[in-house]
């Protein structure tokens, strides 16, 4: 048995209040009428101790209350008998589509307990598991849960993928050991189409341990073509985007700043972008993105708003705002700076197009991370036993007070104690 707060003993010295209470007590006498003292006689007096204990079964009773309320402040808890397999390998699934890594695995199999690097670390069944990019594994979670695994040890075979590393690394209290098993080779893979009138661009990504870049190809397809050979893919059919832009007199400056801006980025991306300057009474849908500059409240909108709002502490001359469409400008625009802070590139943020097409594209991201940087921290807890695992009892012990409280109340009345 362990306590979770073993600090809470230090109150059993509070058994000796009960043990003055008896011993400075004194019980009540008792009355004996008798019909005349002419014939008793004088005894010898006899010295007794001015200190006696008093109610020797009543006093064990109390003492064994206090004793369980103390327990139950420190939470005892009963130690389970643990049977912890020695080692534990987890291995990524995708990494499976390696005969290498397979043959490895399988070896393993038959000596300890492998599992799936997935939540709940499913067991490995020696099937053959085809390599599909369907997610990278959040390992910093995963090390998280490793937490309650049954073992005394844990070995990881990894991708060890730079977009598997997300949140605030953990600090865990148990060793694991990191493997990477990652194969260095370049892939290729088509993760969507820009469809333009009856031309089709082809979105690629080329990734490798070092490198993630989108690679473009144009060709010719009529209608058959593109439903055949982009059927499990994005085909985005692109639209004139609209951007509204409404601007006091004293904005004039970033109003032309802003429009240049876009023109440039509809070059650039081969997308058209229609720029309009807007009366304070308007109406937008969704899809259009507005451009607030003045400092009167801007309207409600449920599409992209930047608005300006000048922060002389940004670290950018566009901030997000606090919700997922809303941007502030945080500056006065100006020759200068527009060309030091890559006024467009903040631009090209804002607008996120073909997110369908990017959100394929993380599957295949196959950059690896240093190893140093994927480990979780370490803390050693094994001391502490807070850590430990067990049952806790205190429940039983709240019954048990009860029960005796009520036992000790019908006593204490009884002999008028």
């Amino acid at each position: 048995m362990f306590f979770a707060n073993p600090s809470f003993l230090w109150a059993l010295l509070g058994l000796a209040v009960p043990v003055a209470i008896h011993l400075w007590s004194k019980k009540e006498g008792k009355t004996i009428k008798v019909g005349s003292i002419k014939f008793l006689h004088e005894s010898e007096s006899r010295k007794s101790s001015s200190i006696k204990l008093n109610e020797f079964w009543l006093l064990l009773l109390r003492m064994l209350l206090v004793t369980i309320l103390v327990f139950i402040l420190a939470e005892p808890n009963l130690n389970y008998k643990n049977e912890n397999s020695p080692i534990t390998y987890l291995v990524e699934r995708s990494l499976l589509s390696s005969s290498e890594v397979k043959s490895l695995t399988d070896s393993l199999n038959n000596t300890a307990e492998v599992r799936f690097l997935e939540t709940d670390f499913p067991e490995y069944q020696p099937e053959i598991v085809r390599d599909t990019f369907s997610g990278t594994p959040n390992y910093w979670h995963l090390a998280r849960e490793m937490q309650n695994l049954k073992t005394d040890s844990i070995v990881v075979f990894t991708n060890a993928f730079f977009n598997g590393i997300k949140g605030k690394r953990p600090e865990v209290t148990k060793i694991i050991n990191w493997i990477n098993l990652n194969r260095e080779n370049i892939q290729t893979n088509l993760v969507g189409a820009i469809k333009r009138g009856e031309e089709i661009e082809r979105i690629s990504v080329i990734s490798d341990a070092e490198h993630f870049k989108f690679q473009k190809e144009k060709q010719d397809l009529n209608t058959s073509d593109i439903e055949s050979k982009f059927e499990n893919i994005a085909v985005v059919e692109l639209d004139t985007l609209q951007v509204k832009i409404f601007s006091e007199e004293e904005f004039q400056a970033e109003n032309k700043y802003i429009k240049a801006a876009f023109s440039a980025l509809g070059k650039y991306l081969e997308r058209p972008i229609e720029i309009a300057n807007i009366e304070e009474d308007l109406n937008l849908n969704s899809e259009e993105i507005l451009i607030w500059l003045s400092d009167k409240p801007a309207p409600e909108t449920e599409g992209k708003i930047m608005k300006f709002r000048r922060d002389s502490l940004a670290n950018s001359l566009i901030e997000p705002g606090n919700t997922k469409n809303e941007y502030y400008l945080t500056g006065r625009l100006n020759s200068e700076n527009i060309v030091a802070q890559y006024f467009a590139e903040q631009l090209l943020k804002i607008l996120n197009f073909y997110p369908e097409i990017k959100k394929e594209a993380k599957k295949y991201d196959r950059r690896v991370a240093n190893l140093a940087l994927l480990e979780p921290g370490f803390k050693d807890g094994s001391a502490k036993p807070g850590n430990r695992e067990g049952r806790n009892i205190v429940k039983y012990l709240w019954i048990l007070f009860i029960i005796l409280i009520l036992l000790e109340r019908a006593l204490s009345r009884y002999r008028k104690q």
